[in-house]
């Protein structure tokens, strides 16, 4: 006789990004759909991009959430797990997590519900009205919860010392599925030096170009992928015509869907980022056997490890350097360093481990 899965509700802001949490929460379901029922309450909407991970829970529901109507939301989603009567329910992001448990306050059968947070608060004042009101609520409803899930060790750290405060806060990294993501074992002559982000002020587009700017005398060839990594865009193209660049020696992507065919065209991948939480990209990078040349932000030098360098942010002198000491490597050192990347996030970060860590804190806390 089949035993019947428990039902875990997932709770996120917006399930139509393409955002670490969104892409983390399904890759989940993916990997625990044969344990659990899921079931996905999103505050906003849906979207099709995520077409196929509805399609593998239990129901899914949008309750066009938009600021205004955040009491009707509030009854909507009550109604809701009531009706659904989960033991457990997971929360994704800010609003999330604060009308979850808004929504449960006087509920006769209490689900445990389980904060997630996926955002580093490197500087509280920058963010949106929104936002800041979520974090304040955040603050005062913060020992409800059974738990509380960062991705990002940093993530813990900053909100721990903003005043959110619970008993069992954990953190579990963002995992990736390791069978997408490929070493390749060849070397590329001359070195390929790699970068994904787009353009935004967070990735420090300013720093990665002044970098390559102090290396284009080397033998050295730069991919730059990312929404905005083009020649179209006035201020890409005033940084390359700034810094004299040659456009055989850099080559401007733009956005790219073949993420893994990028990362097995390049030979070391670099991220200039002035501020990150837990960068999936590097996780990726590593799993297609990269070493990254890394600015010391977020959970960076967790990821990184000693298979890389981690550098200060905003210097493009150290960067360049760390750039110089890769490719003077050795192939043999190289070859190394790409299995032992792996190795890493096999051990570390794949979706398999990362799933584990949350069905433990589930059924723990059950």
């Amino acid at each position: 006789m089949n035993q019947q899965k428990q039902t875990i509700v997932h709770v996120i802001t917006n399930f139509a990004g393409v955002g670490g949490a969104e892409m983390m929460l399904a890759r989940l379901i993916q990997q625990t759909q044969d344990q659990y029922a899921h079931v996905i309450i999103a505050l906003m909407k849906t979207s099709d991009v995520y077409a196929e991970t509805l399609v593998q829970c239990q129901s899914y529901y949008a309750l066009g959430w938009n600021g205004l109507n955040t009491l009707g939301t509030i009854a909507k989603l009550r109604h809701l797990l009531k009706s659904i009567a989960p033991k457990t329910v997971q929360c994704w992001m800010y609003h999330a997590n604060v009308l979850t448990s808004l929504s449960c306050i006087g509920l006769s059968s209490k689900p445990k519900i389980f904060w997630g947070i996926h955002h580093s608060l490197a500087s509280p004042k920058e963010e949106s009205l929104s936002t800041k009101i979520a974090l304040v609520m955040s603050k005062v409803l913060a020992q409800q919860p059974s738990g509380v899930i960062y991705c990002a060790h940093s993530s813990l750290q900053q909100h721990q010392s903003f005043g959110l405060n619970n008993n069992n806060a954990q953190v579990i990294a963002n995992g990736v599925f390791l069978d997408m993501f490929q070493p390749n074992p060849e070397l590329h002559e001359p070195c390929v030096i790699g970068f994904a982000g787009r353009y935004h002020t967070a990735k420090g587009y300013p720093y990665l170009f002044a970098t390559m700017a102090q290396l284009k005398d080397q033998p050295i060839i730069f991919k730059i992928a990312g929404s905005g990594a083009s020649l179209n865009h006035p201020e890409v193209k005033a940084l390359f015509e700034q810094y004299q660049l040659d456009e055989s020696k850099v080559h401007l992507l733009d956005q790219i869907s073949d993420m893994p065919a990028f990362y097995q065209s390049i030979d070391a991948f670099l991220m200039t980022s002035i501020t990150e939480g837990f960068p999936n990209v590097l996780v990726e990078a590593m799993a297609s056997g990269l070493p990254c040349i890394s600015t010391d932000v977020g959970d960076a030098k967790y990821i990184v490890d000693e298979l890389g360098s981690i550098v200060p942010p905003r210097d493009p002198e150290v960067l360049a350097k760390a750039i110089l000491d890769y490719v003077k490597l050795s192939q043999t050192e190289k070859l190394q360093l790409k299995q032992a990347t792996r190795a890493r996030v096999e051990q570390n970060f794949s979706i398999a481990s990362v799933s584990q860590q949350y069905m433990q804190m589930w059924s723990k806390n059950a």
